[in-house]
C-alpha cells in the first residue's frame, strides 16, 4: 500500500501504528497522544482502511458495483 502526500508527522504516526501488533495496543497508544495527534492518527487509520478497501475492490469480480463505488473514491 502506498499513500502519497503525507506530512513528516503523518509518516511518523503511521510508522508507529504499523509497528504495533494488536489493535488494543494501538488504541492504548492513541489515548496517550495529544488531542490533535489523536485526531490525526484516527484520520490516518481511516485512510488506511479506505485504501485497503479500494485495493480489494480493484480485484473484485463485481464490475457494476465497482462503477458505483468509483463515484465516491478519493482517487482513481
Amino acid at each position: 500500500m502506498k499513500i502519497d502526500g503525507l506530512t513528516e508527522r503523518q509518516v511518523e504516526l503511521l510508522d508507529i501504528m504499523w509497528s504495533i501488533e494488536e489493535f488494543s495496543e494501538v488504541e492504548s497508544w492513541m489515548a496517550t497522544l495529544s488531542r490533535a495527534d489523536r485526531m490525526e492518527a484516527q484520520n490516518l487509520q481511516n485512510l488506511v482502511i479506505l485504501e485497503a478497501f479500494e485495493e480489494s475492490m480493484e480485484h473484485s469480480k463485481y464490475p457494476e458495483a465497482n462503477k458505483v463505488i468509483d463515484q465516491f473514491r478519493l482517487t482513481k
